[in-house]
């Protein structure tokens, strides 16, 4: 994966990212070494964070679900290793996700989706 975000930036550069894009509407896709799967669709982010002492040091957490603490639709992924970040732009540069990439070489991906149209 090439134009990564430098480790030292991550921080600062998945507040900023949260902060753009909270509440989009999201897919969440791991790809290994047996193929690819979908984990969710269509939860709206709530945030993306980085685990930077302990145990869980250099992993990250994304966080998925309901606006409302009433809604129980939620979905907390951590990806552990990591060891790049790097931002999905589509056309005319809108950000349409983020890759990440461990240390075993497995991806995750979390692209952002527009939500189906209601059917009249």
């Amino acid at each position: 994966m090439a134009d990564f975000i430098q480790r030292d930036q991550w921080t600062n550069f998945l507040n900023d990212f949260t902060k753009r894009n909270q509440f989009r509407a999201t897919r969440l896709e791991i790809a290994g070494e047996d193929g690819a799967e979908e984990e969710e669709e269509f939860l709206p982010l709530v945030g993306i964070s980085v685990d930077s002492k302990g145990t869980d040091a250099g992993s990250v957490v994304v966080a998925l679900g309901g606006v409302t603490a009433q809604d129980e639709r939620h979905l907390q992924h951590q990806i552990m290793q990591v060891e790049r970040i790097t931002p999905i732009t589509g056309q005319h540069g809108v950000e349409d996700g983020l890759a990440f990439e461990d240390g075993t070489g497995n991806k995750t991906f979390l692209m952002f989706d527009d939500l189906p149209e209601l059917q009249a």
